[in-house]
């Protein structure tokens, strides 16, 4: 948690404390911060150009890179898987901006985990069978989902939507462009497949590799409160949302910032 700093209104030096504190603990939070969209574009486009509007996510009218994760009563949010924004994208986003509007009396929370860490945990004869192999992400998991719509003749608008966006080959292990560390890149909503079906004859599945992604001891779990601004970096993170709360009213403005094509990872 990070406090003493105005995020509407920050100097060049308090930027650097943050931008180090975000690449070095790859989650930072904030309390009481009450951002305006345009205020929140701003402090996005310090780390980056800003992403295009997400293709399901509704936004805010007058800011559509601002997208609102929203539910209202009898809109509940539908089933959360651990996942890594956007990793359908062959260049997915660097990191994102997410700040509380309002919020139920209890539940909600996010929690993040390190993927670095992760792959830090990995048996070494498993890291060496992971070296220059590669995975399928794509979107699924957005179908029927509360972004979701049927057009007039009772098709998906995602499943439309998606039919034009076509799957991408990340590696597996990835190295961090900025840090140079080692992170496992997979995630259980946009990873579909690893493609080297040897891989799966040696008993190294994605299911199993998911489990190490659930180590509790490599998680941090946020308790959001209104003005709470969340800033992850997407490159080395997974994040779950805690759906607990049923259909009380809760919503989050989030901006998301450019990354560049995953490289694998290389061991001296």
């Amino acid at each position: 948690m990070i406090s003493g700093i105005d995020l509407a209104s920050f100097d060049d030096s308090e930027f650097t404390q943050i931008y180090q504190a975000f690449l070095k603990y790859k989650v930072i939070f904030f309390r009481d911060q009450f951002l305006s969209p345009e205020s929140q574009l701003k402090l996005a486009a310090r780390f980056g150009e800003l992403e295009a509007p997400h293709p399901f996510f509704p936004h805010v009218s007058t800011q559509p890179q601002v997208s609102e994760i929203e539910t209202t009563p009898g809109n509940p949010p539908g089933k959360s898987y651990w996942h890594t924004d956007m990793t359908w994208q062959s260049a997915p986003p660097k990191c994102s901006v997410l700040c509380a509007q309002h919020l139920p009396d209890e539940g909600g929370d996010t929690i993040w985990v390190s993927m670095e860490d992760v792959y830090a945990s990995l048996p070494e004869k498993l890291k060496r069978q992971l070296d220059g192999k590669t995975a399928t992400h794509a979107v699924h998991g957005f179908t029927g989902s509360r972004f979701d719509e049927l057009d007039n003749k009772g098709e998906s608008r995602v499943d439309n939507i998606s039919r034009d966006i076509q799957a991408v080959h990340h590696p597996i292990v990835v190295k961090h462009p900025e840090t140079g560390n080692p992170t496992l890149y997979l995630n259980e909503q946009f990873t579909q497949q690893v493609d080297d079906k040897g891989l799966e004859e040696e008993g190294v599945t994605l299911a199993n590799l998911f489990i190490y992604s659930h180590n509790e001891a490599f998680q941090v779990r946020f308790r959001w409160e209104t003005g709470s601004v969340a800033i992850w970096d997407n490159r080395c993170t997974q994040h779950f949302a805690v759906t607990d709360y049923g259909d009380k009213p809760r919503k989050l403005h989030r901006v998301v910032v450019k990354g560049s094509e995953p490289q694998a990872y290389i061991p001296k």
